[in-house]
């Protein structure tokens, strides 16, 4: 059975003019992404950004719910989160640790992308025979060098017209999604 690993990537990101940027770290996403990770049987959850002022505050936050939080759960949790400055970094830890390279999803908001999409069914069959590295994008969404780089996509998470969820919602949906029958 494959492994899933996930990815927060803070670059190369899109900003809302269409530019291509390195966006900042998000507090909240460390330990509350380390809590969904956690409860659908992830291996470890890259926190990802080319920014050493951005990977030192998600050291300090790791470190914090590590050694100040009481709660055992919480910390279990976030012994999961590895900060990492490139996402072929992660790709380089996947592979040894499973023996083979990871397939890279991508998950995108967007719609209408030239990259090739998994329906759910096709995801999860895939799942439990290869290692995966999942990666999320933050700011307004990968850039496509980054989307292109990914064997595949995943499905768009969809509401009702209005289709701007936090990233922290957006992973437990596609994990609950991927895994939540296992559970």
């Amino acid at each position: 059975m494959g492994n899933l690993y996930i990815a927060l990537l803070h670059f190369p990101m899109r900003s809302r003019e269409g530019g291509i940027v390195a966006t900042a770290l998000t507090s909240i996403n460390v330990p509350d992404i380390a809590r969904t990770a956690r409860t659908y049987g992830a291996s470890r959850y890259y926190v990802v950004t080319p920014l050493a002022s951005q990977r030192r505050i998600a050291e300090r936050l790791r470190s914090f719910w590590m050694e100040e939080e009481e709660s055992s759960n919480r910390r279990e949790a976030v012994s999961l989160v590895a900060v990492r400055e490139e996402i072929e970094e992660c790709f380089t830890e996947v592979t040894a640790a499973e023996g083979q390279p990871p397939l890279l999803w991508g998950t995108s908001a967007r719609s209408g992308l030239p990259y090739p999409r998994l329906s759910w069914d096709e995801a999860r069959a895939l799942l439990r025979e290869r290692p995966v590295l999942l990666a999320f994008g933050t700011g307004n969404g990968m850039a496509d060098e980054l989307l292109a780089a990914c064997d595949a996509l995943l499905p768009p998470v969809r509401g009702r017209g209005y289709n701007y969820l936090s990233v922290r919602a957006a992973v437990a949906i596609i994990l609950d999604r991927l895994k939540g029958e296992e559970v």
